[in-house]
């Protein structure tokens, strides 16, 4: 099967609440862009992260499609447990190691183990199919380590698309890493 890993477009941290941040103008137009990019690719399912900037992000993707999205709380970003986006403010008054571990934390084993049980679901009923799963940059990170085998995950840009093939029997194989070549003329000058 193919899974087609979607970070959300930007979000609006610039708000009070920060608990569910929704997307800036600048993310709905990158989630445009990425659904126009992804209009003539058969997609078999969706599964949605419940976090509005993914919820979002999704919605231009299922225009024109007759498919039911599937929303996953397994997929949802690090930050859901805690209830708020994590910002730069969250780690004001500490060392850049304190930043890092307490991000370290938030990113932890309890982490991995839902992002990898929300995929390996994903991955068991979905067999033969082309699935679209709208997440977040930690969720992919996490799958992208996973599969690599890797030490350490890697950064996806907002609305960029990431490639996996899986097979039930847990071979999985990185096809492409962080598409967003439709993005560029979005990018913030």
């Amino acid at each position: 099967m193919e899974l087609i890993l979607i970070r959300h477009g930007e979000p609006d941290i610039t708000l009070e609440d920060l608990s569910d941040p929704p997307l800036t103008p600048r993310g709905h137009a990158q989630a445009a862009a990425t659904a126009a990019h992804l209009a003539e690719t058969h997609l078999d399912a969706v599964y949605i992260s419940p976090q509005q900037r993914a919820q979002q992000t999704a919605a231009p993707l299922l225009t024109n499609r007759s498919l039911a999205p599937v929303t996953d709380t397994r997929i949802a970003e690090f930050d859901y447990e805690r209830g708020s986006y994590v910002t730069e403010a969250d780690f004001a008054g500490m060392t850049r190691e304190q930043a890092l571990a307490e991000l370290m934390a938030m990113q932890g084993p309890a982490f991995h183990a839902r992002v990898a049980a929300g995929f390996d679901d994903i991955v068991v009923n979905n067999a033969g199919r082309t699935v679209a799963v709208v997440c977040h940059g930690g969720v992919i990170s996490s799958v992208v380590k996973s599969v690599l085998e890797a030490d350490k995950g890697a950064g996806a840009d907002h609305a960029s698309v990431t490639r996996i093939m899986a097979s039930s029997s847990g071979v999985r194989s990185l096809v492409t890493f962080n598409e967003r070549h439709w993005l560029d003329h979005l990018r913030p000058s």
